[in-house]
């Protein structure tokens, strides 16, 4: 069994203020980042060095499926590190972080969110990259589906959930003109129903990932697989609790 962990942003202490940040994308889609979605460099850190001293082995997608679907084992302390979004941060703190470590994470990409250039780094928004700044991060990240122009949402529904399966299904497919992983998806917010299971097996998914917290295990269902959400601040003591429970 294994565990997948989410993190969004990655920055120093004195850039976390008590307020939501909005979002700079390139779409132009308007919200706002919640503090609990932030994680400090130094809880960042702690929690890398944990997991580098317990050997722990940081999954590939490809790996993870090899596990669902070929009954391929995995190490006994494995994780499957993921980032939503790509904001600047990604870039600036958790990248050079998690490349001293030698570890490996999977990205979840927003492609109607990123611009066409790089843009200098502005710790007042939740900003994101660019493809061309992804690219240069293949060493540690791996990218896959997380729509196109469909993360929007209303009250607890994801664009994915309001709009014709055929749209959805073509915003997909424009995400899959970009990202490596065209078979993994991470839902929006964590909003789903059926009917987005269905789109995406209909568009030949294998995996995708929610936000509801628990261990992945071999008979856990592959379109409805768990991710831990790590918040705000995090205290070293219940993330090595979550890990080994």
């Amino acid at each position: 069994m294994f565990r997948t962990l989410v993190f969004h942003e990655i920055r120093p202490e004195q850039e976390l203020l008590d307020h939501p940040r909005p979002i700079a994308v390139a779409d132009g889609y308007q919200d706002a980042m919640p503090l609990p979605l932030f994680n400090s460099t130094s809880h960042f850190k702690q929690q890398l060095a944990f997991l580098k001293a317990e050997n722990y082995h940081t999954l590939t997608l490809d790996e993870v499926k090899a596990y669902l679907f070929a009954q391929q084992p995995i190490p006994e302390k494995s994780v499957l590190l993921t980032f939503d979004d790509c904001y600047q941060s990604m870039k600036e703190y958790a990248y050079p972080l998690l490349k001293e470590a030698g570890f490996h994470a999977s990205v979840f990409v927003v492609t109607g969110w990123l611009f066409d250039q790089p843009r200098p780094y502005d710790p007042d928004y939740s900003q994101t990259l660019s493809q061309t700044e992804l690219l240069a991060m293949t060493d540690v990240f791996e990218y896959a589906n997380h729509t196109h122009h469909f993360h929007e949402r209303k009250g607890l529904k994801s664009r994915s959930m309001w709009e014709k399966p055929t749209d959805f299904a073509t915003d997909l497919a424009r995400c899959n003109q970009w990202v490596t992983i065209k078979d993994v998806f991470a839902y929006p917010f964590g909003f789903y129903d059926q009917g987005t299971i269905n789109t995406l097996k209909e568009a030949n998914f294998k995996l995708a990932f929610t936000t509801k917290p628990g261990c992945n295990t071999a008979t856990t269902p592959p379109m409805e697989l768990h991710r831990d959400v790590i918040p705000f601040n995090m205290p070293l003591a219940a993330f090595k609790e979550l890990l080994t429970k």
